[in-house]
């Protein structure tokens, strides 16, 4: 930014947006605080606290104990003045959350049925989502926008699924998935997504508002039924020439390997997708984590697992040279075996390094299933 050219509208609207970041960023603050965070005059922080009042995005909720004098108020976020909805497209079901400001989950929806490319599964997808708005007392009007993540790859400009082996789509109009939905919508990679959000709770558990960008590259890998991932560094999420950049579940681990669903051999996803663990076995992951410590057939299994995926990782970190997060459905499995995975990281990495480079996600499942929503709302907030 050129501060030097700076007008005096340029730097209220900065100063405005850095105190609602302040705000945001923990869980109930007094102008004190934002004064002495921020190194603004009490006389700024009442004027924007003002402003931000009366577009009902902040709230005074009671007093902070007395430590003489005056009791301090408790300056909050109005979590419910915006909401964004997240819908996840899934081959068997559709899953749709609501997020408010703070990136609280405050409703959510599981309905099984399997997708259709016909009219009547997309105004399915409207109906769900207005009926657990209604459910939730939301003001449409406090709407954001609608995030629906696919499990696919997408054109240049995110308007075609170029292909989507489990819903078994190729060359797909996303017009058919938000032709009935009243509010703004984007469509985006799942993988994506998901990254997005680590990035997002990552930040809010650190008291650190995030504001889209993300200052130090990190690489998401996320493994669930399928395998995806993405790249995000200052700039935000990094697309890449053609709109692949971070698709890690589609490079070669095992040339002239397993058959994948792209219908190429070998790829890093037919090793380390949560498939292996349990659809290919017929069983749930839940049940194979829970017998695997028993089980000699799926200790091997999981050995064999965890070469491929610690093999891919360390060829992440050779390419990119940054950090690596694992997430997805498989996130919570791994947890057990962090330090198993950063050892065998460690003995594979040609030069000098402690595994620190890697890490799991911390996010729930659902929290990483509001990623396109929490878009929304970071689009929002660096905007305020």
């Amino acid at each position: 930014m050129d501060y030097e050219n700076l007008t005096a509208s340029d730097v209220r609207s900065i100063n405005k947006n850095r105190i609602f970041r302040a705000i945001h960023g923990c869980d109930g603050i007094s102008r004190q605080e934002i004064t002495e965070k921020l190194k603004l005059s009490l006389p700024t922080i009442n004027q924007n606290l003002k402003l931000l009042l009366e577009e009902e995005l902040i709230a005074f909720e009671g007093n902070y104990n007395s430590t003489g004098g005056r009791r301090a108020q408790v300056i909050r976020v109005n979590g419910t003045s915006r909401v964004a909805v997240g819908v996840n497209i899934l081959a068997d079901c559709v899953r749709v959350y609501i997020v408010n400001l703070n990136g609280s989950i405050i409703g959510m929806s599981r309905v099984d049925m399997p997708f259709n490319d016909d009219n009547t599964y997309y105004e399915k997808i409207s109906e769900i989502i207005n009926t657990l708005l209604k459910e939730n007392n939301i003001n449409k009007d406090t709407v954001l926008g609608v995030g629906i993540t696919v499990p696919g790859v997408f054109n240049e400009d995110n308007t075609t699924i170029i292909m989507a082996p489990q819903l078994r789509i190729k060359n797909y109009d996303i017009n058919k998935l938000v032709c009935h939905i009243p509010y703004k919508v984007m469509v985006i990679n799942d993988a994506r997504a998901n990254a997005f959000a680590d990035y997002w709770y990552e930040k809010m558990k650190s008291s650190n508002v995030p504001s889209g960008n993300c200052e130090n590259g990190k690489q998401y890998l996320m493994l669930s039924e399928g395998v995806g991932g993405a790249y995000i560094n200052s700039e935000g999420i990094m697309s890449g020439a053609h709109n692949r950049r971070g698709e890690f579940g589609h490079m070669t681990l095992h040339p002239g390997g397993r058959k994948c669903m792209c219908g190429k051999c070998g790829c890093f996803e037919t090793y380390v997708s949560s498939r292996c663990l349990s659809l290919d076995l017929g069983i749930s992951l839940e049940e194979f984590f829970n017998e695997m410590e028993h089980n000699k057939e799926y200790g091997e299994v999981f050995e064999a697992y965890l070469k491929d995926l610690t093999t891919g990782i360390n060829n992440m970190y050779i390419m990119f040279d940054g950090d690596v997060v694992v997430g997805g459905e498989m996130a919570k499995y791994l947890h057990k075996y962090e330090e198993q995975i950063r050892t065998m990281l460690i003995e594979k990495y040609p030069f000098d390094t402690d595994g620190s480079y890697f890490s799991i996600s911390q996010c729930s499942s659902g929290e990483a299933d509001c990623g396109a929503a929490l878009m929304f709302l970071a689009d929002f907030i660096k905007n305020i």
